[in-house]
């Protein structure tokens, strides 16, 4: 029976992943998360501040955000995006996603044959400083991660999950000793919040390489957490890095 359950759980979380489908779950809003809010009692790590926004230095390859975009504290979700967008917004489908056209195929970054709009291939797997919303919004050497350094964060820290009052997350603690924290703060198709304080979604630069529609994101459970990939048009968060040649310039 256990063997079942195990199997059952594996199954469900692996369609969560691939299709990413609504499950009915209602959530405030994150504006509703005002000053007496527990998430404020929660104490939070802070190497030093670059550029008006703090890291934290985990002992990886980059420096990691405190918080994400647009979020004054780290348990707090921040803007939505969909990927390659550097503006947030409130509905996202495939309809108002700036890099498909209305053939439905892909205006920039595509690197397969019969997906891209007349023709194009352009092969670009990383987002270029243009498209990227960490660039854009913060500039001074701030930029989304890339795949690479997502799955540095995955296996090289040690993740720990925390169920609170206002927001569930995991506390990702690095070699260094210091820590950052994920929330759960799901992600949005049209107009709805998407397993809000059940899973938490985060992009990176990077684009699929098997599937040029769909980028990789950081997805995490209380069960897990891996690198997945969901289409393009999602609106996820993002958490910012920067490397630390960057900081010592």
């Amino acid at each position: 029976m256990k063997r079942i359950l195990t199997y059952i759980t594996m199954i469900i979380a692996a369609v969560c992943l691939m299709s990413c489908e609504e499950d009915g779950i209602t959530s405030f809003n994150t504006g509703e998360i005002n000053k007496n809010s527990d998430i404020w009692n929660v104490p939070y790590d802070q190497t030093g501040t670059y550029a008006d926004h703090s890291y934290v230095d985990l002992g990886l390859s980059v420096l990691w955000s405190t918080c994400n975009i647009n979020a004054s504290h780290p348990l707090m979700s921040g803007d939505y995006f969909a990927w390659g967008e550097t503006t947030p917004k409130t509905v996202f489908n495939w309809d108002n996603y700036i890099y498909r056209d209305k053939n439905a195929l892909l205006t920039k970054y595509n690197h397969k044959k019969g997906a891209g709009s007349n023709d194009l291939i352009d092969s670009l797997f990383t987002l270029l400083p243009e498209d990227d919303a960490a660039v854009q919004l913060w500039g001074n050497g701030w930029r989304m991660p890339e795949e690479k350094e997502v799955t540095e964060l995955r296996e090289r820290c040690t993740w720990e999950w925390v169920n609170g009052e206002s927001a569930n997350y995991h506390k990702v603690t690095g070699p260094s000793g210091n820590s950052i924290l994920l929330p759960a703060c799901g992600s949005i198709r049209d107009k709805k919040r998407i397993m809000y304080m059940e899973n938490g979604c985060l992009w990176t630069s990077s684009i699929s390489v098997n599937v040029p529609e769909h980028a990789y994101e950081l997805t995490q459970y209380a069960t897990g957490y891996w690198i997945g990939s969901a289409d393009r048009f999602y609106g996820e968060p993002i958490r910012p890095v920067i490397e630390p040649k960057n900081i010592k310039n």
